[in-house]
């Protein structure tokens, strides 16, 4: 099971608001771990690898390790509240994970192969319906990204699941049809070109 970061955290005996303030005092961030067998555990970690995960992408699919008082807790992060008025972390929510557990995660796409979509090449744009798609899957087998190839891809196209490289032994939550990531639209420039074309078309298949 790939690790994505390491991250410090010190264990926490009391609950509540008094307990969360006095973590917030030591410039620390209260956090609660749950899930598996055991019980939920309060810690409190520094906010710093929170904000440096968060920019980047599929943070919330990416198993962390919290070390914990000598002890080492794989984990998922789920849930980050944050203060109204500063926009800083105020709560942190970890599932424990082991690599054969069953979880639910948005796995970031990536498009590529852009410039060979003749579509794109004409001036379309690519409108992106999802940027991640939501799956179940091992924690040991999470995808980091899955891969969109818009190769050969017309005006009006679309980017459907089954054409997305899936990695992995995964399943969509969406069931039960294909669902579309991305489609390539014209702009409005370009539409009224393709009207006014098909437009002269038809008036010249009239007089013929």
């Amino acid at each position: 099971m790939e690790i994505a970061m390491t991250i410090p955290a010190k264990a926490k005996t009391g609950a509540g608001k008094t307990a969360a303030k006095a973590a917030r005092y030591e410039g620390l961030v209260p956090a609660v771990i749950y899930g598996g067998s055991a019980d939920p555990e309060m810690v409190a970690i520094d906010p710093r690898p929170i904000w440096k995960g968060l920019d980047e992408r599929g943070f919330f699919a990416k198993v962390l390790a919290l070390e914990v008082d000598g002890k080492t807790i794989n984990v998922l992060p789920r849930d980050i509240q944050f203060d109204r008025v500063t926009d800083q972390p105020i709560h942190v929510d970890f599932m424990r994970v082991d690599p054969d557990t069953i979880v639910k995660v948005k796995v970031p796409v990536d498009f590529v192969n852009e410039m060979e979509s003749p579509g794109l090449k004409r001036g379309a744009v690519l409108n992106v319906v999802r940027h991640s798609v939501e799956v179940r899957c091992k924690a040991g087998e999470i995808p980091t990204k899955f891969d969109a190839d818009l190769t050969g891809l017309q005006i009006n196209d679309a980017v459907k699941y089954s054409m997305v490289q899936v990695s992995g032994n995964v399943t969509p939550t969406i069931v039960g049809r294909d669902f579309v990531i991305a489609t390539v639209t014209a702009p409005s420039a370009l539409k009224r070109q393709m009207m006014d074309a098909a437009a002269a078309a038809s008036a010249e298949d009239a007089e013929a």
